[in-house]
């Protein structure tokens, strides 16, 4: 009797699991937890491999598919992805809940200079979001022009700092 019995609890026990994938979707099933804001339309559309490969953990190379803007910094070696050459993974994590932050970093001890753009002069004195417009920080702009009016009406080129220096912006 009891070897008859195993077999047929086992076999409940799998339809029960694939009744129950079938009406939840199988990603949610076995999912550690539900994606952030940015990334919740993968797991509401079930598209794990948007992501991950199969038997794998997290792809990197599946990143770039759909951030460009990083794949683009990190090929031309400019801003912190351009420096960085990890796995997403070392600094990006989900799977924490919608409104988790998978791009924390520690703002008010961020080194500049690690993107090539140390905060000199009266740049110390600015609040990040004047110069990062939105929550990703990523800055693709750096010429003094994109930031100040050119009031020499490009009279005097592109290299600011042949004139002025960064404590004041003085003419020197």
């Amino acid at each position: 009797m009891k070897k008859i019995l195993l077999p047929i609890i086992s076999i409940i026990i799998l339809g029960l699991l694939f009744y129950k994938g079938s009406q939840m979707r199988w990603a949610k099933l076995f999912s550690p937890g539900e994606l952030s804001l940015a990334h919740a339309e993968l797991e509401l559309s079930g598209e794990c491999d948007a992501c991950h490969t199969k038997g794998k953990k997290l792809d990197t190379q599946k990143c770039f598919e759909c951030h460009d803007d990083i794949n683009n910094l990190r090929k031309s070696g400019s801003g912190l992805h351009g420096q960085e050459l990890e796995p997403c993974l070392d600094c990006h994590s989900e799977h924490h809940g919608r409104n988790s932050d998978i791009a924390y970093f520690d703002m008010t001890n961020f080194d500049h200079r690690k993107v090539g753009w140390p905060l000199d002069g009266m740049h110390k004195k600015l609040r990040c979001d004047v110069c990062h417009e939105s929550d990703s920080y990523l800055l693709t702009k750096t010429a003094c022009i994109d930031c100040h009016a050119d009031i020499h009406e490009g009279e005097n080129g592109e290299d600011c700092a042949e004139c002025h220096h960064q404590d004041s912006f003085k003419v020197e």
